[in-house]
């Protein structure tokens, strides 16, 4: 199902952006929403940036963003942290609708590091949530999620196995959020 009415969507990361990489791709074939800005507190991989100047042109792209401008998300419905490690400021969180995709079932296992958590504590799945952003760490309402048993007691395999999982689900999860 198309969007009658285009969303228009700011995206925040920090790391190599796979997963942002995977929902643009997707949204070129599908025109489900509009992009507007990507801000990342690092550096914002080759791919991604090649891949919005070939096919996104008037996306404004920011890296190595200390902190969060209101005026960054000009014209936002919908700010997604697809991978975002800082907390986001109160002024972004009270201004905008804002949500996160996290890297388990929330609520167990917030912050960082929760794949080597939850081998530590023999967890029977894996998986992710996307939630609203709320000013505590990780807590907001959940939006949706997806889960999967885990089969190794590899920390490396775990998180590949993880971010496969994600890959798979993740636009079609947001672009439902977006529809509703």
């Amino acid at each position: 199902m198309k969007l009658n009415n285009h969303k228009k969507v700011s995206f925040l990361l920090s790391g190599s952006g796979s997963n942002l990489l995977k929902v643009l791709k997707k949204n070129y074939i599908n025109k489900d929403f509009k992009v507007i800005t990507i801000i990342s507190n690092n550096k914002i991989s080759t791919k991604i940036k090649s891949y919005v100047g070939k096919f996104y042109k008037g996306v404004l792209v920011k890296e190595y963003q200390r902190t969060l401008q209101k005026e960054n998300f000009y014209n936002t419905d919908v700010i997604f942290s697809i991978g975002y490690m800082k907390v986001i400021e109160k002024s972004i969180i009270n201004n905008f609708d804002v949500i996160n995709l996290h890297p388990s079932i929330l609520p167990h296992y917030k912050g960082l590091m929760t794949q080597k958590r939850m081998l530590i504590n023999n967890e029977k799945y894996y998986g992710f949530t996307i939630h609203k952003v709320s000013l505590e760490l990780d807590d907001g309402q959940t939006i949706s999620s997806k889960s999967k048993k885990i089969d190794t007691k590899n920390e490396s395999e775990l998180i590949k196995k993880h971010k496969s999982l994600e890959h798979q689900f993740v636009y079609d999860l947001f672009v439902d959020y977006l529809l509703n």
